[in-house]
């Protein structure tokens, strides 16, 4: 497998939905920076209460990727309560990737 491959293969992994408690799904690579930031998402009973939570992150460079995926969930869950579809940024670095 040559390196193209692997970046590839990392890539679908990091975008890969699991299932957070039977009741919302989040990327690995979301469940990784909320659990870095010590956001209790686990004990959150929907996506709505999760986005609850991340509205009050601050706008320091520090919290800039927690900021990312808290912007990439709010179009997750928007998309999947409205209109019953995946949103594009869920693919985003996949056709990124593909496009280098």
């Amino acid at each position: 497998m040559n390196d193209i491959e692997k970046d590839f293969q990392n890539i679908l992994e990091q975008n890969a939905l699991e299932k957070v408690n039977d009741r919302f799904y989040l990327t690995k690579y979301q469940t990784q920076v909320l659990e870095k930031n010590n956001i209790p998402y686990k004990s959150c009973n929907s996506m709505s209460e999760l986005l609850f939570l991340l509205s009050d992150i601050s706008n320091e460079d520090e919290f800039f990727e927690l900021e990312m995926v808290a912007k990439e969930i709010e179009e997750f869950h928007y998309y999947n309560e409205h209109r019953g579809m995946f949103p594009r940024s869920c693919c985003r670095s996949i056709f990124k990737f593909l496009i280098v």
